[in-house]
């Protein structure tokens, strides 16, 4: 009676990659080899299936917001930001003489001022919430003025995303 050892399968390219990389690397094969049955396969036998599944249930993030301020807005307010664009070294707050403003789901952020980030993003979720309604245009574009929603996105970004409200002029 002859065995047979079982066929080793070498892992691919990108499995190998996975455990040579940095952790933002390690994201974007991980996030890759998801949609890869055969990657997939092979990230279960590096890592466990029970690991596989957890990065099968957790959403991937392409919204431009770090995920500790995703998950804190969405912690804190109970709104999806799954819809959520940022664009990074838009021109467009200039226009507007902003550092950085939201519109609906998309935040524009002028070069350098990604600190203004927590303060835009709550500003989304009181557009989603259909508390905001325009009071002045500016360019073309519709704007609110309010200042006590200012100060809430003030507050409530900065718990969002774990640091002290800034002092001083709202971004937007």
């Amino acid at each position: 009676m002859s065995e047979h050892a079982p066929k080793q399968v070498k892992p691919d390219d990108a499995a190998h990659q996975a455990k040579r990389t940095t952790a933002s690397e390690n994201k974007h094969v991980v996030n890759q080899s998801l949609t890869n049955p055969a990657h997939l396969i092979q990230l279960q036998g590096l890592i466990g299936n029970q690991a596989v599944g957890r990065l099968i249930m957790r959403k991937v993030n392409n919204t431009g917001l770090p995920d500790n301020l995703k998950s804190g807005v969405e912690s804190l307010s109970g709104v999806s930001m799954d819809d959520v664009q940022v664009h990074y070294n838009s021109p467009k707050p200039a226009q507007l003489q902003a550092l950085a403003y939201a519109q609906g789901t998309d935040i524009h952020v002028g070069p350098g001022q990604e600190s203004h980030l927590p303060h835009e993003a709550w500003h989304v979720v009181q557009q989603k919430q259909g508390r905001v309604q325009p009071t002045v245009q500016m360019e073309g574009t519709h704007t609110n003025t309010d200042k006590s929603l200012d100060t809430e996105a003030d507050t409530m970004g900065a718990k969002a995303a774990g640091t002290k409200p800034p002092a001083g002029e709202s971004p937007g």
